[in-house]
């Protein structure tokens, strides 16, 4: 299903579509909220080792294989660290580097907040027919 990641538009119409069982989304919609870093109140930027904190500014990488519904952000960046591209680019992966704010989410199962994403804009983005084999 061809989908235009930078408007979110489909191209083709998938039948899933026309008996309402999917939802369409771009990575910048889907990543909003997404719960990132190890500690509850900081993270740490992957280039620097710099401390990330709530409203921060921060680019975040994220993947999502194609076998799976999830996505998973194992990377932040701060500023000045942020690549500008995805420089591998995986072959059946779907991959964002997104921009944005560090907020924070209270998690209702844990009943704990949790830094988290926000304010989201698209920076570089790799479909999953692009790239190299893992």
């Amino acid at each position: 299903m061809p989908v235009d990641e930078t408007s979110g538009c489909l191209t083709e119409r998938p039948a899933s579509l026309e008996d309402g069982s999917a939802v369409v989304a771009t990575p910048t919609q889907t990543l909003a909220g997404h719960p990132v870093g190890r500690q509850p109140h900081a993270a740490v930027c992957i280039g620097c080792g710099a401390t990330l904190r709530e409203t921060d500014l921060v680019f975040a990488y994220a993947y999502r294989c194609a076998d799976s519904r999830a996505w998973t952000v194992p990377r932040l960046f701060c500023h000045g660290c942020a690549p500008d591209t995805i420089r591998s680019p995986t072959l059946g992966a779907t991959e964002a580097l997104v921009g944005g704010r560090l907020g924070s989410i209270a998690l209702p199962t844990s009943r704990r907040a949790r830094l988290c994403l926000a304010e989201l804009s698209l920076r570089a983005f790799s479909g999953p027919t692009e790239g190299f084999s893992p």
